[in-house]
């Protein structure tokens, strides 16, 4: 039994209706949503890795540098509360920290308090190029985003936190 594709169809529609010529007793509908959730991730991970790139960056170490500006002043973290919030090991964070003091976006400070705690900060540069970079980043996605009504924005927000809580609620 041939499915027939939409007028507008994307390699996500040929998948399901391939699956539902193959085994139309499986139910593949979730495919609808988590392959198109799967190739919008790789299209905007290709899509930053294109602007980061500009600037010396990789999307790892803009991640970092995004979380020490999050953080607020003085914008530094311990190593080990970086790598949790980018769901890193404390090696990768190494590594990621090793090139953006090469780079003289962040140095490694000691507490005052307890000289064997170690902080990542940004560098007035650090903080300069990051302040840059994130309202172009904004930009960039929100002009993604133009074709869609900010109600529907809204919608597809909360569809998502729930298929996450969904997940999270699984493990």
């Amino acid at each position: 039994m041939e499915t027939s594709l939409p007028a507008y169809s994307d390699q996500i529609d040929k998948i399901i209706s391939q699956w539902g010529d193959e085994r139309p007793d499986v139910d593949v509908s979730p495919v609808a949503i988590f392959g198109r959730i799967a190739r919008i991730n790789r299209l905007l991970e290709d899509y930053l890795a294109d602007f980061l790139c500009r600037n010396n960056l990789t999307l790892g170490l803009f991640d970092v540098l995004t979380a020490l500006r999050r953080s607020g002043e003085p914008y530094q973290s311990k190593p080990s509360e970086l790598a949790d919030m980018t769901m890193l090991t404390s090696g990768g964070m190494t590594g990621r920290l090793d090139q953006l003091e090469e780079l003289g976006l962040v140095k490694r400070i000691s507490d005052k308090n307890d000289r064997r705690v170690m902080f990542a900060q940004l560098t007035p540069e650090g903080l300069d190029l990051i302040d840059e970079l994130v309202e172009e980043h904004f930009r960039r996605e929100a002009e993604l985003l133009n074709g869609i009504e900010k109600k529907d924005q809204m919608k597809m927000s909360g569809l998502l936190r729930e298929i996450e809580t969904t997940m999270i609620g699984t493990k």
